[in-house]
């Protein structure tokens, strides 16, 4: 089955039910599924493998994305910030032949003299004036992503309707989704990470309670008590802003919550354990996968902290082996991995015997459970001395002044590398590089301290808040 069964089944069970609110909108599983289908017939005769979709939050980047779908195409997915050239290295790459998009990104996208691509608004696909019953091919592959591109340049990745099932079906049943769900989704869509959340509602017939962002805490706080939300999906960031909120003000917002779910990228200890306080009723839980391997592992917060660090241990049917070889890199291998990138013979060298070699390092403790270091990529050798830059930050960050920073290598006639700081302090502070250093001397080993420190505005990081290092090597 793919996520239109699932759509069609849910609007037959659950008709009348909302399966999404966003802002003043709301729409039925029935009436989901009817848009759905109008949407697919209008684009079925359409003579393209491939369809863009670029667009901010809205119900109808979700009916675009599964009408596109069910008419036999598949959908490339491009986040609505792109660049013009990054856009048209896309299009070209996935031979796109078509853009649909919002009126925001059609007011941007329109100016860019490069792209030549045919581009409709939302508002120019009109529904048919009969409904014909007609027979629509299905795709395997459901989706083409492009990669975050923390470490180079982005890779195109073909997600099957197999892929997505399986993914789908292991969060369901280890973080027991159920169609009496309220979900809070403030995650952009273009990403794996918030349209998983979209596939697991529409699989068990839950309401989606859509946002634009996350950028309006207290908005989301009034929208998981006006809805009694029992999830609510969220980046770390998103969360360690939370904590500075009154505790009682949100266990009060909170008591419904059963869930919280959230990504791999490093959260810190006072977040996870000011969540444990809150969540009188429910978990925290996290994730560790790629574009190429979504939800690889699941970690469930216990009241044991002492594996805090740790992203989970394998989901269901999924393997992850160490290469003690190669840094400790971690490969992996299941139902949820790819097997071979989009049009790229290079990159399908990390794909052995279906083991995918990720770039991340780590290693896993005597009862399997994966404990991530750093991208293979990001380590810094000095002289032979390997540092892992999340170590020099966490240090760093201990300083009161400092809002951000990041850590990473620079050539050295000398040492091979020397560490370089770009560090982000808070406006009214008067932190200078002195106090850093001297910070760093006290609490790190001599190889470890940085040879240099700049003060930035920015550090260059994903949507989800991993930092492209690359950028600023």
């Amino acid at each position: 089955m793919n996520i239109i069964n699932y759509l069609e089944n849910n609007s037959k069970k659950y008709p009348e039910k909302n399966a999404i609110i966003f802002e003043n909108e709301k729409i039925s599983y029935k009436q989901l599924y009817n848009r759905v289908q109008n949407f697919s017939i209008t684009i079925s005769e359409l003579n393209k493998e491939v369809i863009s979709l670029i667009s901010e939050n809205s119900i109808s980047f979700i009916i675009s994305y599964l009408g596109i779908i069910k008419s036999g195409h598949i959908v490339h997915i491009v986040p609505p910030e792109i660049s013009e050239t990054n856009l048209d290295n896309q299009i070209k790459s996935a031979n796109s032949e078509l853009i649909i998009c919002s009126e925001n990104v059609f007011n941007n996208i329109s100016k860019y003299s490069k792209i030549k691509t045919q581009i409709l608004k939302f508002s120019e696909i009109k529904s048919p004036s009969k409904i014909d019953k007609i027979s629509l091919k299905e795709n395997p592959i459901a989706h083409l992503i492009f990669t975050s591109g923390t470490t180079s340049i982005p890779k195109g990745v073909g997600i099957s309707h197999t892929m997505l099932e399986f993914t789908t079906k292991n969060i369901v049943n280890v973080l027991g989704h159920t169609s009496s769900d309220i979900d809070i989704l403030p995650l952009p869509l273009y990403h794996s990470f918030g349209l998983g959340c979209v596939y697991t509602s529409i699989t068990v017939g839950s309401t989606i309670i859509l946002h634009k962002d996350a950028s309006n805490l207290q908005n989301l706080l009034n929208s998981i008590k006006k809805f009694k939300a029992t999830t609510f999906a969220a980046i770390p960031a998103t969360l360690t802003k939370f904590i500075k909120f009154e505790n009682s003000d949100l266990k009060n917002n909170f008591s419904n919550i059963r869930l919280i779910i959230t990504n791999s990228t490093s959260i810190p200890k006072n977040t996870i354990q000011t969540f444990r306080e809150i969540l009188v009723n429910g978990n925290l839980a996290t994730y560790y996968g790629l574009t190429e391997a979504s939800r690889s592992t699941f970690m469930i917060f216990q009241e044991d902290s002492s594996r805090d660090n740790s992203v989970g241990r394998p989901a269901p049917g999924v393997s992850i082996k160490i290469d003690d070889n190669s840094n400790n890199e971690i490969l992996i291998k299941g139902k949820n991995v790819i097997s071979k990138y989009w049009k790229n013979e290079n990159a399908d060298k990390n794909i052995i015997d279906e083991w995918l070699r990720t770039g991340d390092t780590g290693f896993l403790d005597n009862e399997n459970y994966l404990f991530l270091k750093v991208r293979k990529d990001d380590i810094i050798n000095i002289g032979g001395e390997k540092v892992i830059p999340m170590e020099v930050e966490e240090i760093v960050k201990q300083i009161p002044e400092v809002i951000d920073v990041a850590a990473f290598g620079i050539e050295n006639e000398i040492f091979g590398q020397v560490i370089k700081l770009h560090v982000i302090k808070s406006k009214e502070s008067n932190l200078d590089k002195s106090k850093i250093l001297i910070h760093c001397i006290k609490n790190l080993e001599k190889f470890k301290i940085p040879n240099k420190i700049e003060f930035v505005e920015k550090i260059p990081k994903t949507s989800y808040g991993k930092v492209k290092r690359f950028m600023l090597k």
